[in-house]
C-alpha cells in the first residue's frame, strides 16, 4: 500500500490553489523535483513502518486539517529517528494495565523507552482566521495567468464575508491601469471592515507564500505548550520503563525562547518523564534543516543517557549537561545540507 497514489490518480494530477491543497494532495501530484524528492523519502520510511500501523498513518495524512496530517508525518519521522538511532520502535505498544498507549516502544541495547508525540500547533482561533482567508485566495489564485503574482500582505479581518464580486473587479481595474514598465505594485482594498493590502510582481518570489505572514509562536503560548505537556504527562503513570515526549512545533519558536524555557518546561513534568525531544517549525521540506533538541531531566534514569549517547554518536552538540542540539539532522538520514534542493556538487562528500 503506497503513502500516496502511483502514479497519481488524475483528479490528484490537477492543480489546485496552493492554500487549499493539502499536503498528500500536493506530494500526489509531486509537480516539482523537490517535491518528488520529498515524496520518494517519505515513501521508504512508510515502507518500514510494521503494516497495522500504516493504515493509521496514511489516513492521517491525507486529511484536510492540517494540524491531523502534521501529527502523522511526525510519527512517521519519529519511527525512522528511531531506527536510525539503533531502537527497535514498536507502534502503540500493549500495555500490562488498561489505559492510553503511547505511540512507541523503543527498545533499545542500553535500554527502554516509551515515546509520546505531541504537535503544538496555532490556536483554534488563527486557523479559523486562516481559512477565512480562502475565498480571497480564490479570487487572487483566479489572477495566476494575468502576468502578475498576487500576493496578500496586511489583513485586518472584517466581521462578515467580503463582498469578492467587487475586490475581483478593482484588481482587474487595478491590474489593467499599470503600465508594462512596471515591476511590482501595491494595492489597499477596504471594504465591510476588512483591509487587504495587494502586493502584485512580475516575477514570483522567493519566498512566495499563499498565505500572509504570521509572527513567531508568542510567549504567552509557553504556558498552553506547559500545560498540554504536563496533560499529556499524566496519562501514563503506570509504565514499566520512562517516558520521552517528542513535541513537534508547527510554527518555529526563537532559538533564545527554546534554550531558556525548556529545562524550566521539564523541570515541571512528573518523574516518569526523562525528557523532550523538539523540533520547532519541522515540515516534509525541513527535514534535513530542522535542529532536533533534547532536554533531560536532571534526575533522569540512566537509560536516557544511552538516548543522549545515540545522538551525540550521529552528530549532537551538548550545549549544557541536560540540552542536547542536532544542528544538521539530515545527516541522521543520510540527506544533504540543501535537500531537497538539487544536491550541489560538494554535497556527495557531506552526507
Amino acid at each position: 500500500m503506497p503513502l500516496f497514489t502511483a502514479p497519481p490518480a488524475p483528479h490528484m494530477a490537477r492543480f489546485v490553489a496552493p492554500h487549499r491543497e493539502t499536503l498528500a494532495q500536493r506530494l500526489a501530484r509531486a509537480a516539482t523535483p523537490a517535491d518528488r524528492r520529498v515524496r520518494s523519502l517519505l515513501e521508504t520510511w512508510f515502507l518500514r513502518l510494521p503494516e497495522a500501523a500504516q493504515t493509521d498513518v496514511r489516513s492521517r495524512l491525507w486529511e484536510r486539517d492540517r494540524r491531523l496530517a502534521l501529527a502523522a508525518f511526525w510519527e512517521l519521522y519519529l519511527h525512522e529517528l528511531l531506527l536510525r538511532l539503533g531502537y527497535e520502535p514498536t507502534p502503540h505498544p500493549i500495555l500490562r494495565a488498561a489505559g492510553a498507549r503511547p505511540d512507541f516502544l523503543a527498545v533499545g541495547q542500553g535500554g527502554s523507552l516509551y515515546v509520546e508525540a505531541l504537535i503544538h500547533g496555532p490556536p483554534t482561533e488563527l486557523w479559523r482566521a486562516e481559512r477565512r482567508l480562502y475565498p480571497i485566495l480564490d479570487v487572487l489564485h483566479e489572477f495566476a495567468c494575468s502576468g502578475w503574482f498576487l500576493r496578500l500582505g496586511r489583513v485586518e479581518y472584517g466581521y462578515s464575508t467580503p463582498p469578492l464580486r467587487d475586490l475581483r473587479l478593482v484588481i482587474t481595474e487595478w491590474l489593467e491601469s499599470l503600465t508594462p514598465e512596471s515591476d511590482e505594485a501595491r494595492l489597499e482594498w477596504c471594504r465591510n471592515g476588512w483591509t487587504i493590502e495587494l502586493r502584485a510582481t512580475r516575477s514570483l518570489p522567493a519566498s512566495a507564500a499563499a498565505l500572509p505572514s504570521q509572527e513567531a509562536v508568542p510567549a504567552t503560548s509557553l504556558r498552553t505548550l506547559t500545560s498540554k505537556l504536563q496533560a499529556k504527562a499524566k496519562r501514563y503513570r503506570a509504565l514499566d520503563f520512562p517516558l520521552l515526549l517528542a513535541l513537534c512545533i508547527s510554527r518555529p519558536l526563537a532559538e533564545t525562547t527554546l534554550t531558556e524555557s525548556l529545562p524550566r518546561i521539564v523541570a515541571t513534568l512528573p518523574s516518569w518523564v526523562v525528557g523532550i525531544l523538539v523540533a520547532s517549525g519541522l515540515d516534509p521540506w525541513t527535514i534535513a534543516t530542522t535542529p532536533l533538541r533534547l532536554v533531560r531531566r536532571e534526575d533522569a534514569a540512566l537509560l536516557s543517557i544511552d538516548f543522549f549517547a545515540a545522538l551525540e554518536r550521529i552528530g549532537a552538540r551538548q550545549l549544557t549537561p541536560e540540552l542536547l542540539v542536532i544542528d544538521e539532522p539530515g545527516r541522521i538520514f543520510d540527506l544533504w545540507p540543501h535537500w531537497p534542493a538539487a544536491p550541489l556538487a560538494h554535497d556527495a562528500d557531506s552526507t
